[in-house]
């Protein structure tokens, strides 16, 4: 599939254009396009669409836009287009979009301009002009607005800037005048500010022998930037008035020859004999791979810079071993014709093993030297120094780069005060000091996607041992958690044992205890030292919580939950998990958890064995196994009141600071972000011998768990549950731990299993004189031989379970065996038996608030109605089933009433009705990959 974001939305698969039908569609598809291969929320894509006036419906109204979306790009499409917590995300191919075309001819455009091969460059940039068709999504313009998608929207446009801008370039070189002038005067009326189009106007004029239109270019453009920006011209431009009153023909190159150094007095040229611009700039990595969209991203500041007469300092962050200086480096190198003032580096060594940082003071001595300052000429004082080197670089072209910052405080005195010229820090530090002062521009990197770690180890151990172990390639990038460190230890031992395969070499890192299959010859090339120069930079708090991290089971955890871990206040939790980031040792994500990447878990582990002692960490796991507790079983009673509570003590244990859950809606999104930490603790809690804490925790997340479909994690909990109900010896806790084990792999393809603990939970009920638990086992049972088709059966064992509920006096349990026996009743063919026992069990929800009963009472409504042929009467049966069960979170009963809907809709009449329901119901199981979803495609290919 292709799309097109270079003008109006379009998108077209193998058989040719399709049609995006409605604004809220193409808007989605714009978002999810904009965004392509991450997850936007549901909230997010709901606000773009709504706005903050949200319809009561805009849930179910995104689902369905969702629908027809999926619908409309056909079966490819609908594959790409996934739903994954907390919302979506679309899966688009690398040069599937007219803008990574765009993209590619820019690059070639801009390798071709440092060659000088004009030739090429017209060409490349007359290319990706012909890919636009007007502005970006121009028919979207909502999109143009605002925080999320507006920054991306200018990128593009600012892509197509820079291609008319060296196009233009291209034109002059080759003295192709015609009509030259006449666009530019267009282009600059359009883009006072742009100093390029101007510049270039001035030298089209000259060149045709207009020279006073193009002095009065020049003149026009430097009141229109007095004015608006209080600046004057850049060099470029005033380079090209120099030309044209020495009446040159030639335009400057855009490679012109290095200026001469600067006196330390005069901050003029310092005469004949001088050496040449510095030119400090470290090798290029040979291997350098991936980081296009950090590319994208240091290339549009500049561009931006170009434009406004400068920026703030670029600050790149991340972790250690992340590759923030061979980043820095490549793209330096890329743009370096753009300062022809000269290039500075210099390694400030913030983050040192022996503590050997380099000061303000001898950083700006090597500054001030690189500039051609005699050492003599060099101030004593800081601020001094700090002023001269302001002073040298004032109205000129340097790029600076500031390699390995400590902090804020680290950079300050080396920043320019120049407009013209660019600096780039690398910290492991955020540097938010200079993001919220000094205006600098962050451009934050973490660990490597799949696929750019899958080119960069191939780049090291070469095509062809790739090719022979593809596998190994794969486990080898997850081993190294795409940490392009760890990657080049990994590329280096291939490269040393050149007969070894790479499967072998795998299985070695396989074996490896944590970090130690990534220690390198030297600290530089170690992952553990690397790492640990950051942690030693922590307060001891902030130490002590990032070790506690590794005893939470990821992949990501909040505030309120690292709060019980640590046994903090929320407020100190949060400020101790902001400088942990800040010191990119963990990562905020979009949906406020903080995460690190294997590797990191690993060295938080190494440290926690080390520093901490076995108890204190048992401890730790307690607690945040009673945070879950605690929250988990106030979200279970939220979505089914009904339930019988897990026996907890009033309030959780010292420092566990549960979390208060409003409503249903609350629930279900907490249990959705703690989805994975919840299966993982459960598991962690039984290994660690917290057996009653595992089992009660597995019981209340059972609701959660089955209502949504989520049976291989209800089985891994149950599984685990049971064993710890085994150890403590409890009948009442393995009974129901059987129970939910069976409900669990009941929907997995082991139903032989399910039968058995089923069986073994009826004995145990038994003989504990449990009649509800006995009853609630007789509705498992039924439900299995419903499965089965056998519904004498069912009805059997739903009988027996109505008559224990009511000898117990359970209204709930009554009218969920009502509901039961009235559905099998519609199927056996006794219809008016089986409408009333459906009406009565749903009055009986409706008085209690059990919308989930109550949503698929409706269902059995809708099952008699269309047994006795009142169509319309089952329809509206069926969508208020589905409406229902979608909003407590039941997709699979949700697919159920949508194929009962379906069923209906064809058998009225109305085939289209009938396969947008099938469709529905076809996406919910094939998300949930049940059987079913099969026999509900066949019928969407009637």
């Amino acid at each position: 599939m292709r799309f097109g974001l270079l003008g109006p939305l379009t998108a077209q698969n193998a058989a040719g254009p399709l049609v995006i039908g409605g604004t809220k569609v193409r808007t989605l598809l714009g978002i999810l396009l904009l965004k392509r291969g991450q997850v936007v929320s549901s909230d997010e894509l709901k606000a773009a669409l709504w706005g903050t006036d949200l319809p009561a419906t805009a849930s179910s109204s995104l689902h369905n836009h969702v629908t027809r979306l999926r619908r409309t790009l056909g079966p490819e499409g609908a594959v790409r287009l996934r739903s994954v917590p907390p919302g979506y995300v679309l899966d688009v191919d690398r040069g599937a979009l007219d803008s990574d075309r765009h993209e590619e001819l820019l690059g070639t455009a801009r390798s071709a301009r440092l060659r000088e091969d004009w030739e090429t460059v017209r060409e490349a940039c007359a290319t990706a002009l012909g890919l636009w068709r007007g502005s970006p999504l121009a028919d979207l313009p909502a999109l143009g607005h605002g925080v999320p998608y507006g920054p991306g929207l200018q990128a593009l446009d600012e892509a197509r800037l820079v291609a008319l801008e060296w196009r233009c370039e291209a034109d002059l070189r080759l003295g192709r005048y015609d009509g030259l002038a006449a666009e530019l005067y267009a282009l600059t009326e359009q883009h006072p500010l742009r100093e390029g189009f101007h510049r270039h106007l001035m030298v089209a004029l000259h060149r045709t022998d207009r020279q006073a239109e193009a002095l009065a270019v020049f003149h026009r453009l430097r009141r229109i930037l007095a004015d608006e920006l209080g600046v004057s011209p850049g060099r470029a431009v005033q380079e090209a008035l120099a030309d044209i009153l020495r009446g040159d023909d030639e335009p400057a190159s855009p490679k012109p020859p290095a200026p001469a150094p600067v006196s330390a007095a005069s901050g003029k040229p310092a005469g004949d004999g001088a050496a040449a611009a510095p030119a400090q700039l470290p090798p290029v990595s040979r291997y350098f791979s991936g980081r296009r969209a950090e590319l994208a991203r240091l290339d549009a500041l500049l561009e931006e810079a170009r434009g406004h007469a400068g920026t703030g300092p670029i600050v790149v962050s991340g972790p250690g071993g992340v590759g923030k200086t061979t980043l820095a480096v490549h793209w330096a190198h890329r743009v370096r014709a753009d300062f022809p003032d000269g290039q500075l580096h210099l390694n400030l060594r913030g983050f040192a093993p022996d503590g050997s940082a380099v000061t303000p003071d001898s950083a700006l001595r090597s500054l001030l030297e690189g500039l051609g300052v005699p050492r003599a000429r060099i101030p004593a004082a800081q601020e001094a120094r700090t002023a001269l080197y302001r002073t040298l670089t004032d109205g000129r072209r340097y790029l600076i780069l500031l390699d390995n910052a400590r902090d804020a405080a680290h950079v300050r005195p080396l920043l320019t005060g120049s407009a013209t010229s660019l600096t780039v820090v690398t910290s492991r530090d955020q540097l938010l000091g200079l993001v919220a002062v000094e205006d600098a521009q962050p451009v934050a990197l973490d660990v490597l996607s799949p696929e750019e770690a899958r080119e960069l180890l191939t780049a090291r151990v070469g095509q062809a041992r790739v090719a022979a172990d593809p596998h190994a390639v794969d486990e080898a990038v997850e081993l190294a958690a795409r940490l392009p460190l760890a990657l080049a230890v990994v590329g280096a031992r291939a490269a040393v044992t050149p007969t070894l395969s790479l499967t072998r070499l795998v299985e070695r890192l396989r074996r490896a205890r944590g970090l130690d299959a990534f220690t390198g010859s030297d600290a530089w090339s170690d992952v553990r030292a690397v790492l640990s120069w950051s942690y030693e930079t922590l307060s001891t708090d902030a130490a002590r919580l990032f070790r506690l991290l590794a005893v939470h089971p990821g992949p990501g955890i909040t505030v309120p939950v690292a709060g019980s871990l640590s046994a903090l206040p929320g407020p100190r939790a949060h400020a101790l998990l902001t400088e942990l980031a800040e010191a990119n040792l963990v990562t905020e994500g979009a949906d406020g958890r903080y995460a690190f990447h294997d590797l990191l878990r690993s060295y938080a582990v190494e440290l926690g064995e080390e520093v901490d002692s076995g108890p204190s960490r048992r401890t730790a796991l307690r607690r945040v196994t009673e945070h879950y507790l605690h929250t988990a079983q106030r979200g279970a009673l939220l979505m089914d009141p009904q339930l019988p509570p897990a026996d907890l003590p009033p309030k959780a244990g010292r420092g566990v600071g549960p979390e208060p859950l409003a409503d249903i809606g609350e629930a279900r999104e907490w249990f959705t972000g703690e989805h994975a930490a919840l299966v993982q603790t459960v598991v962690r809690a039984g290994a660690s011998g917290l057996d009653l804490a595992c089992w009660q925790l597995a019981y209340v997340l059972k609701t959660y768990l089955s209502w949504g479909g989520h049976w291989a994690d209800g089985a891994t909990v149950q599984t685990a549950a049971l064993a710890a109900a085994e150890r403590m010896d409890d009948p009442t806790a393995r009974a129901r731990a059987h129970r939910s084990l069976a409900a669990a792999l009941r929907w997995t393809a082991r139903d032989p299993e399910a039968g058995t603990h089923l069986r073994r939970a009826l004995d145990l009920f038994t003989a504990e004189g449990d009649l509800l638990g006995q009853a609630d086992v007789h509705l498992d049972l039924a439900g299995r031989y419903e499965r089965q088709e056998r519904a004498e059966e069912a009805l059997r064992h739903n009988a027996l379970a109505l008559g224990l509920f009511r000898e117990r006096g359970d209204r709930s349990g009554e009218a969920k065996a009502l509901n039961n026996v009235g559905y099998f009743q519609a199927l056996l063919g006794n219809h008016a038996e089986a409408l009333a026992m459906c009406d009565a069990a749903r009055l009986v929800f409706e008085e209690l608030g059990d919308r989930r009963s109550l949503g698929l009472t409706w269902d059995s409504l809708g099952v008699v109605h269309h047994e006795t042929g009142d169509l319309e009467r089952a329809a509206h049966c069926f969508r208020v089933s589905a409406e229902g069960l979608r909003e407590v979170g039941a997709p699979f009963h949700e697919a159920v009433s949508l194929d009962h809907l379906g069923d209906v809709e064809w058998a009225a009449g109305r085939p289209e009705d009938a396969r947008e329901a099938w469709r529905q119901a076809w996406e919910l199981l094939d998300a949930l990959r049940h059987d079913d979803a099969e026999a509900v495609l066949l019928k969407l290919r009637r």
